[in-house]
């Protein structure tokens, strides 16, 4: 009997051989069918499905007392601001004259939260991310960004450095294309507060904010386009800008109605229903608000605009209580000395006008909207914003250092700005890293090294070993307090003890806090373990993101301190440089800035001499290139050995309003085993962010001949290329050394497991070569999972063919 005459049986279970029946109906007997059904439902559910949290919550109406959520507000080029916007438009009225474009609201993928920084370079407390295809959008032969953009750059913000923020301020190294004629804009996230004119809504999850503290993010546009003064002067009108974009979160939307009125009146609303109207006393607000001044004889002038938060202003942001917000009026019907309107005509502010003034109170808003709910705001009054500026798609951030720092310097100068702009009610922290008032730490002269347990010490940790690090935390906010430390490693580790308190700190005091930690064994020798830090604190946490070489063991290190270097090291070794000026030498460098930037360190890295460039301020490398030859150093038993200096390098022009790196001018480093035939194994170009560390792996940059000499020397080359006239080349090094790649321990500590994939397999020590455990995980899984199935399958056959016995 086979199976097709045993199913059509009247009682197949009973009457069909037992081992037949079971081979057709048994649960495991389906699974090579279930799987490929299994995957054709679940692979289009996978890809279709919204994850958790951006279903796309809508707003939540207010009973009629609210407008709604409101668009994107901005200041404008044109259309009536010219008058209250200084710059040049020139480039934006010849630009198309749209209006703001829409964007349909989608979710985005869930962000993963990456280490302090991740994917960002970071320049001062300002990020700086390079755009692609979800950051940036393409508009002809530029680029611009819109509400979809803005929930990429606001996610992977908050993935990188905390969901910490109320506000974004999103900065552009290019012309923004989508939206021409906008100087900046707002866009709103969230409402939960009541009483201010609009509905209540919640996307803050669509931007990254997991927590829904996110509630605004600013697009305001490239800083070239306030002019030189804008990093500089208090005055320039980017503050007053900025100041009202951010102060949209909350104002203007109010309405009014008078006692005893049934009518619900707009007058208070001007431009795009979100800014004074020119006729109300606003106290000349940064929300296009005049300050009249009543002459006595019944005509009105206009004196002030665009000068502060007002009391109407305070109050929507809730800085300010309704008894605390004085009677003001409106005017209406304004006209000029000649009886003219001048409803949209620009205003002077000596001419005398003559208008309807019509009194009012809080309580004639209040009427319409409510009292305010809550009636103050701790996000205006200690504003967290965060400052992210984004790069055009296919340009790396490295180039635009210069932008990011002169958007760094206005940044403290909003942080001021703001903090006197409403009667010192409210304050900002534009910080990265740490708040700026309460308890607030830094960390520094961290030191890793082997753990008690490692024997035999060689003072180097390598992996699979045990270690020991050690902070020094110090308070830098305004109150005492206590750091409670959380340690958490990036990738090639695993920390042991990763909560340390620290005692209570008053302001600038310090401790040393120590953390334990073992690394992986199949850890890559020569790349960086990353230890990710963070103490949280009442007005936000103070975060840093530290780098340790492993499995590097010092074989020579030259300092430049002893009294050997000046006749060891070579400058202009073979007589050919062309540098008219800045040749290297030995010597303690001094400050050199220009357009506010640190071309020139202060000091060496260590100790008091390094080699540098021309070591009195202004004296930089000139029409050509100047070399330093070092002494010999020795390869004799070095295992994979490493060339490690300490360097700071800028090339710099000026162009744009802004610093640029230099074309073509870099910092070249040679090797060579006998002084005549040299290779390059490392180049530096554009503007550097302080002192860097780099290490070399000699033997992925040499031929093997090469790597067979004893030993090699080194050139370090700074060329001024030429390329651009009146540039700035300046470099310094220091602490040259040669390195070896360490064993691992014998005993890597006390540990009965080994973490991570040390379980999988050993050591398996590839030196130079990183690890990618995620698809040797999931091949492990796969494998098990897969061998569960086939024992299952033997068995059942096993059991089957005991069956037919």
């Amino acid at each position: 009997m086979n199976f097709a005459d045993c199913s059509k049986l009247p009682d197949s279970t009973l009457r069909c051989p037992k081992n037949l029946w079971v081979r057709h109906n048994h649960p495991l007997m389906k699974i090579p069918l279930l799987v490929p059904r299994m995957l054709l439902v679940a692979v289009p559910v996978l890809c279709a499905a919204t994850p958790i949290g951006h279903e796309g919550r809508r707003p939540a109406p207010v009973g009629g007392t609210g407008s709604g959520q409101p668009p994107p507000h901005a200041v404008d080029l044109w259309m009536g601001q010219g008058d209250s916007v200084g710059v040049d438009t020139a480039w934006a009225r010849a630009a198309e004259r749209e209006r703001f474009a829409t964007f349909p609201p989608k979710p985005v993928a869930a962000v993963t939260p990456a280490g302090v920084g991740d994917g960002f370079l970071t320049v001062g407390s300002v990020a700086v991310l390079e755009g692609d295809e979800c950051t940036v959008a393409s508009r002809g032969t530029g680029f611009g960004i819109g509400a979809g953009n803005m929930e990429c750059i606001s996610s992977r913000f908050i993935a990188a450095f905390g969901d910490d923020y109320d506000q974004i301020a999103v900065f552009l190294s290019f012309v923004d294309r989508l939206t021409p004629t906008a100087l900046a804009y707002q866009q709103a996230i969230k409402n939960t507060t009541k009483g201010i004119g609009i509905d209540l809504f919640d996307f803050a999850d669509r931007y990254g904010s997991r927590s829904g503290r996110l509630e605004t993010v600013l697009n305001m546009k490239r800083i070239t386009i306030y002019g030189r003064d804008a990093a500089e002067e208090m005055d320039n009108d980017l503050y007053s800008v900025w100041a009202q974009e951010a102060a949209h979160r909350w104002i203007v939307y109010f309405r009014f109605q008078r006692e005893g009125d049934g009518k619900v009146s707009e007058d208070l609303l001007g431009r795009q229903k979100a800014h004074w109207a020119r006729g109300v006393q606003a106290d000349a607000s940064f929300m296009d608000g005049w300050s009249w001044k009543e002459n006595g004889d019944g005509t009105f002038t206009p004196v002030e605009r665009g000068k502060r938060y007002g009391a109407l202003d305070q109050y929507g942001m809730g800085l300010r209580t309704a008894d605390e917000v004085p009677p003001f009026f409106l005017l209406t019907d304004i006209r000029n000395e000649r009886d003219e309107l001048v409803d949209k005509a620009p205003l002077s502010r000596t001419g005398r006008y003559t208008a309807k003034k019509l009194d009012l109170s809080i309580k004639d808003i209040v009427r319409v909207h409510g009292k305010r709910e809550p009636s103050s705001d701790p996000a205006a009054q200690d504003l967290r914003m965060g400052v992210v500026l984004v790069v055009a798609s296919g340009t790396p951030a490295t180039q635009k250092i210069g932008e990011a720092f002169r958007i760094d310097n206005t940044r403290r100068l909003w942080t001021d700005f703001y903090n006197t702009a409403g009667d010192g009610r409210g304050k900002v922290c534009t910080e990265l890293l740490r708040p700026c008032r309460g308890e607030a730490f830094t960390y520094a002269d961290a030191q890793l090294s082997e753990a008690p347990s490692v024997m035999p010490k060689d003072g180097v940790v390598a992996p699979g070993e045990a270690f020991v690090v050690k902070i020094t935390v110090t308070n830098v906010g305004t109150v005492a307090g206590r750091a409670s430390v959380r340690a958490a490693t990036r990738g090639w580790a695993e920390m042991t003890k990763d909560l340390v308190d620290s005692p209570v700190l008053a302001p600038g005091k310090s401790a040393t806090l120590t953390f334990d930690g073992r690394v992986a064994g199949d850890a890559a020798v020569g790349e960086e373990l990353y230890l990710d830090l963070s103490a949280p604190g009442r007005l936000g946490p103070s975060k840093a993101a530290l780098g340790f070489v492993l499995g590097l063991k010092e074989v020579r290190l030259d300092n430049l301190e002893g009294s050997q270097a000046p006749t060891a090291w070579q400058v202009n070794p073979d007589g050919t440089d062309a540098a008219t000026s800045g040749a290297w030498e030995l010597g303690n460098p001094e400050r050199s800035i220009e357009f506010e930037f640190t071309m020139q360190p202060q000091g060496a890295f260590s100790g008091s001499h390094a080699f540098v460039t021309g070591a009195p301020d202004g004296q930089n490398v000139k029409n050509g290139a100047t070399t330093l030859q070092s002494p010999e150093f020795s390869l004799a038993g070095l295992s994979e050995p490493r060339l490690s200096f300490r360097v700071y390098f800028v090339s710099a022009d000026f162009d744009n309003e802004v610093l640029i790196p230099g074309a073509g001018d870099t910092l070249r480093i040679l090797a060579s085993p006998d002084g005549k035939a040299w290779s390059e194994i490392d180049r530096i170009e554009g503007m550097g962010l302080g002192w860097q560390r780099r290490i070399v792996n000699l033997s992925e940059r040499l031929p093997p001949g090469a790597m067979a000499a004893p030993s090699l020397r080194f050139r370090f080359v700074a060329d001024n290329a030429g390329v651009v006239q009146n540039n700035v080349v300046e470099a310094v090094i220091d602490d040259v050394g040669v390195f070896s790649a360490a064993v691992a321990a014998v005993n890597p500590g006390v540990d009965a497991t080994p973490p991570l994939d040390m379980a999988l397999g050993g050591c398996d020590c590839r030196v130079g070569q990183g690890r990618d455990s995620r698809p040797s995980r999931w091949l492990v899984i796969g494998l098990g999972h897969g061998g569960v199935v086939l024992l299952a399958w033997r068995r059942l056959r096993r059991r089957h063919r005991r069956i037919r016995e």
